[in-house]
């Protein structure tokens, strides 16, 4: 019997978790901006596998979560930010990346 990821969203979807906490523990230690930023990248990128599974699939986002993101994902990438802002950035895309994932993922699977 197997315990593991089901298909590949859901896979991607465990390892953008994984690469979310490894973010929000730099955070909490107050670590370097820079490894923030690049875990919670590392996170979205997981996250879009699960967005362009659902844009196959032609999901609708009658909440307009996705464009919400995009906004984010935009703020995260405005020059000349400071690091901690970007690591703020970083950190919200990620989460909101995540939430919307998790609401895609079951539709995926079902």
């Amino acid at each position: 019997m197997s315990t593991g990821p089901s298909g590949p969203p859901q896979a991607r979807f465990e390892d953008g978790l994984r690469f979310l906490a490894a973010a929000l523990a730099l955070d909490i230690d107050h670590r370097n901006s820079a490894a923030i930023v690049s875990a919670g990248c590392d996170a979205i990128q997981c996250f879009l596998a699960v967005f362009e599974a659902a844009a196959r699939h032609h999901l609708p986002d009658p909440a307009g979560e996705t464009a919400r993101l995009r906004g984010q994902l935009e703020a995260l990438l405005t020059p000349r930010q400071s690091p901690e802002a970007a690591a703020r950035h970083a950190l919200e895309a990620a989460r909101l990346a995540r939430d919307q994932a998790s609401r895609l993922l079951p539709r995926l699977l079902g």
